[in-house]
């Protein structure tokens, strides 16, 4: 078996040092444009939880992962469901699985401290990789190629949104729009290899953000349920769940 070359940790926002931050800042900042130092500490603080993955063997930062947690009811159905936020990995660390097994584990957790209540997972994508995730990991989710939304759940993603982005989302479409960007991806990795260009998932992101380049968001959703997730999620979200509740931060931003 492959030796994972990265390694994970979650860490609850308030306990994340300052020096520690500046490096997460430093990562994010060599994969995407116009954003500044004020503008990530801002987003920062608005998370719970960030996963740091660390190379094995230095433990160096080397990618992160930001989350919040998020609680609302929609049409008398109280849910709750987790936001990620800022998530890069460097380019050198590409391949390596450990953040999807470090996120479905916490993601397990998170459904631990209520397993009855749903949970979702509510992700915005202006890049295509991002969205990829979706039809790698789970078998329902939204929006999609094959399928039309569900009523309930574009309900949940409209509340998320306009809870997280009041002035900036746009129902009709399903998109984020800011003004001026708040961030968006280097023009090389926002290309989009010939190999791809043709795969209808990408096909589909494209045609629903065709402004992903200047950092317009397309909001997904997919319940976080083992029986939604394909083996490999599953099996990490089971072993979160089995491990138990994460100690919570001393303020969840709840919606």
């Amino acid at each position: 078996m492959k030796t994972p070359r990265l390694h994970s940790q979650i860490v609850p926002v308030p306990e994340l040092p300052e020096c520690q931050r500046l490096e997460l800042f430093k990562i994010f900042a060599r994969h995407y444009e116009h954003v500044t130092w004020p503008q990530f500490a801002s987003d920062l603080a608005e998370k719970d939880y960030v996963i740091v993955l660390s190379d094995a063997e230095s433990g160096v930062a080397h990618g992160f992962s930001t989350q919040q947690i998020l609680r609302t009811t929609v049409r008398g159905v109280s849910l709750r469901a987790i936001f990620s936020g800022d998530t890069i990995i460097d380019r050198a660390y590409w391949g390596e699985q450990e953040l999807v097994r470090s996120w479905c584990r916490f993601a397990g957790q998170v459904r631990a401290a209520e397993p009855q209540t749903p949970l979702f997972w509510f992700l915005i994508s202006k890049g295509y990789r991002t969205y990829l995730f979706l039809p790698l990991f789970y078998r329902e989710f939204f929006p999609r190629f094959d399928t039309a939304t569900p009523a309930f759940e574009k309900a949940v993603m409209d509340a998320l949104a306009l809870h997280k982005f009041p002035e900036f989302y746009r129902a009709e479409s399903g998109l984020i729009e800011f003004p001026e960007s708040h961030g968006q991806l280097t023009a090389e990795l926002a290309e989009i290899p010939p190999g791809r260009r043709h795969h209808p998932q990408v096909q589909f992101f494209l045609s629903r953000n065709p402004g992903y380049a200047r950092g317009t968001e397309l909001v997904c959703l997919a319940e976080i349920s083992p029986d939604n997730m394909k083996s490999f999620a599953a099996a990490a979200v089971r072993e979160g769940m089995q491990t138990g509740p994460l100690p919570e931060p001393a303020q969840l931003h709840y919606a």
